[in-house]
């Protein structure tokens, strides 16, 4: 089991057993992330920045990459959609 952890206006967190996207741990959460794609890293609007765990994250695929570099965003910046936790994560959003 481990732990997302979602700072922001509502901040939030969800315990998951297996490997999950950090979208899906916020809805779980109730945590009012933006996603205007539906979760296909077309948009941009779920970025968040990883404040601890970037060890227990899945690494960057090619579609979070470019949407990502068009944004111009920070190393530690990363699509919830496209992010998947295997341990212990906490994100600002």
């Amino acid at each position: 089991m481990h732990t997302i952890r979602f700072d922001g206006k509502t901040p939030g967190a969800a315990e998951c057993e297996r490997e999950t996207a950090l979208l899906a741990a916020s809805i779980k959460a109730g945590v009012p992330l933006n996603h205007r794609c539906g979760g296909h890293a077309r948009c941009g609007t779920c970025i968040v920045t990883v404040v601890e765990g970037t060890e227990n994250l899945s690494e960057m695929g090619a579609a979070e990459t470019r949407v990502l570099k068009a944004l111009k965003a920070n190393p530690e910046q990363r699509l919830a959609c496209q992010t998947w936790a295997r341990g212990d994560v906490a994100v600002k959003y």
